[in-house]
């Protein structure tokens, strides 16, 4: 299969990759592989509802200047969530956005027989694999940290450091995880990320 014919989605299944990227000023990083970037409802709502947290307003914003790029997936979780909030405006639920992510990749996601998701997460139920449902999911589901991204980024050429958008996010304040998943999947999965990571959509050059 062609780079190009090769189907994939990227998820992003809680706050974590959001505001680390957002931190060093690299969302548009989510969008250098060219394929669609799917976002949780929760997850979304959980990076964005608080204007004065770090990277909040840059990921409300980058979110609403992408709508074909960036698409929000609709959970029965955020729905009752909402219930509960029009019931008590105080209410709040843990790991709101986590357990949304979960619903979101066991009920909203449904892939063709040749499309492939890369999972974006600091999760460890996802790291782990504790969603997968079946054998072929495990197959189609390729679960990748922050750093993996960033560093098979740069492999690709398609930024100049990862350790340097680490920097960044540090002088902003954020003690981001640079922990790795990716060596731990089987190779077939790795060249699947490999060869999305090495699409060049029109303007675009390496970056920090």
């Amino acid at each position: 299969m062609s780079d190009d014919a090769l189907k994939v989605r990227l998820i992003v299944t809680d706050t974590s990759p959001l505001i680390t990227l957002a931190a060093a000023g690299s969302l548009d990083y989510l969008l250098y592989p060219g394929v669609p970037v799917y976002l949780p409802d929760a997850v979304l709502y959980e990076a964005t509802v608080n204007s004065a947290a770090l990277g909040a307003e840059s990921v409300a914003a980058w979110a609403e200047a992408h709508p074909g790029e960036v698409v929000s997936i609709t959970t029965q979780t955020f729905a009752d969530y909402l219930t509960l909030r029009e019931l008590n405006p105080e209410h709040r639920e843990r790991d709101l956005g986590e357990r949304a992510a979960l619903h979101a990749l066991r009920h909203g996601v449904r892939m063709e027989p040749d499309e492939r998701a890369i999972l974006l997460t600091e999760d460890d139920r996802v790291l782990r694999g504790s969603f997968i449902i079946s054998p072929e999911d495990r197959d189609r589901m390729i679960v990748m940290t922050t750093r993996d991204f960033l560093v098979a980024l740069e492999a690709a050429g398609r930024i100049n450091s990862a350790d340097e958008v680490y920097r960044i996010v540090e002088d902003a304040g954020r003690a981001a995880s640079r922990r790795q998943a990716l060596q731990d999947q089987h190779q077939s999965a790795i060249g699947a990320v490999e060869r999305v990571m090495q699409r060049r959509p029109k303007d675009t050059e390496p970056k920090a």
